[in-house]
């Protein structure tokens, strides 16, 4: 037999390895499912380690200092008495809920790990109405009610940890950015959630939810506020008119003969 050679542009070159796009893709495919499930097993771990925290240490994380709790102002001593009629409620947990007063211009609330509840001057001068100051507050009360701060930096830290002992300063910019998407995400749940416990606070308290949605229909007055829904991803936020449309809603669910 006569041996005949193969002309080299069919010949295989195996010292290089198998470098075609289906391998590529199926790899990067791969690595991506186990980012994925990596990323969502160590953030419920982190949530599991912030629920089991009893509220009398949580109650050691509200600070002593930086915030001011003995305003005597008209709007502040009025936003205090719609807070303590809230915190009568029987299904809060039971924390040292305390209100706060946060001399900024801004209009905005916040919720203080361990049952503080702040609330700006700019918040004082937007709102009118008895039953939109207790819907804003009632809000703040979901985050405390959900532990969504503790449960935020317990899944933040299980991650940092976790990845930075895979990948050690190498990618740890590109790491941040995916962690940071990913809880973006998941802040926006919670928002929602917080709307939810609000609402069905002020109506088991007020008996009624008519003028809740004050304050998020001032946001939606404002133009910088209608924004694309391909930017909602990067808003810790929903849409202002997501929220109205499923508040409203939960309001028609609660106004019923029969609310679920």
């Amino acid at each position: 037999m006569r041996f005949v050679p193969k002309q080299l542009h069919k010949t295989s070159d195996i010292s290089r390895g198998d470098h075609s796009r289906y391998t590529f893709l199926k790899n990067t495919a791969s690595l991506v499912i186990v980012l994925g499930s990596l990323y969502l097993i160590l953030g419920l771990l982190g949530e599991f380690l912030a629920l089991t925290i009893p509220e009398s240490w949580e109650a050691r994380l509200l600070p002593a200092g930086g915030f001011d709790s003995s305003v005597e102002t008209p709007e502040f001593l009025e936003a205090r008495a719609v807070f303590d009629r809230l915190i009568q409620d029987l299904e809060l947990r039971p924390l040292p809920y305390e209100l706060f007063l946060s001399d900024e211009e801004t209009p905005n609330a916040f919720a203080i790990p361990g049952g503080g509840v702040g609330i700006t001057s700019g918040m004082l001068d937007q709102l009118e109405s008895e039953i939109g100051m207790a819907m804003v507050l009632g809000h703040e009360l979901g985050h405390q009610q959900h532990r969504h701060h503790l449960r935020r930096m317990g899944r933040s830290l299980i991650h940092q940890v976790a990845f930075s002992f895979l990948f050690g300063n190498t990618g740890n910019s590109l790491m941040q950015t995916t962690l940071t998407a990913g809880d973006l995400r998941y802040s926006r749940r919670q928002e929602m959630e917080a709307d939810g416990f609000g609402l069905k606070l002020v109506h088991r308290i007020y008996g009624r939810t008519d003028g809740c949605l004050e304050f998020f229909e001032i946001l939606q007055e404002d133009p910088e506020s209608d924004l694309s829904p391909w930017t909602t991803f990067l808003l810790t936020h929903p849409l202002t008119g997501e929220r109205i449309a499923d508040l409203r809603e939960l309001q028609y669910t609660l106004s019923s003969p029969d609310p679920q």
